[in-house]
């Protein structure tokens, strides 16, 4: 049975994802047409977003990098930790390894290995937040998304460790909302740079 939480978190995600991805492009070609017009014209894109790029210090990329792969994993530790989701696609179905000692251990390395696919992608993330005007206050939010997705990630293993005994709705709402509420912030800056352009 697929919990409406469970499918409207997954909606929820995916849809702020793409919606995160369309909106950063169309702030881009809407920056790129307004200094065409103000120069006009015989200015390459390359040249704008060179122009346009601010770098936000090594520490803040690394905690950004840092936090998009933990996104991932959390959201793999939360909806393929058990079958409760997804019946024929979950840890539970390998029985060596979900009974093994250093199971959820190499079910985490493994997610790692994979979302270090968004790693290498992440790095286009020093570029895609130097497009954007940062506070302190939004770059130290961003920072913290790290420790509370490894709470999001810590409740849904403990979950997993109660499988299939108790509910637990409580928990479960609470790792489904870190995430959710981290991936909020980690594009927070492309959704205000929009609202501040439609205002």
């Amino acid at each position: 049975m697929i919990y409406s939480y469970y499918l409207s978190g997954l909606v929820l995600f995916v849809v702020l994802l793409v919606g995160g991805a369309f909106l950063h492009r169309l702030n881009l070609v809407r920056t790129y047409n307004r200094l065409l017009s103000v120069s006009g014209g015989g200015v390459s894109k390359e040249k704008v977003e060179e122009a346009l790029f601010t770098p936000q210090g090594s520490n803040f990329n690394a905690a950004a990098i840092s936090a998009w792969m933990l996104l991932f994993v959390a959201l793999a530790y939360f909806y393929f930790l058990t079958p409760r989701v997804f019946p024929d696609l979950n840890y539970f179905l390998v029985a060596d390894l979900a009974s093994g000692p250093l199971g959820l251990f190499i079910f985490g390395l493994m997610v790692m290995l994979v979302t270090g696919l968004v790693g290498v992608a992440s790095l286009g993330l020093m570029k895609f937040y130097g497009f954007y005007d940062m506070s302190r206050e939004m770059k130290a939010a961003i920072m913290l998304t790290v420790p509370v997705l490894m709470v999001s990630i810590s409740l849904s293993v403990y979950l997993g460790t109660l499988y299939p005994a108790g509910d637990a709705t409580g928990l479960k709402a609470a790792a489904l909302a870190t995430l959710l509420l981290s991936q909020i912030i980690l594009l927070s800056p492309v959704y205000i740079d929009t609202w501040e352009a439609v205002r």
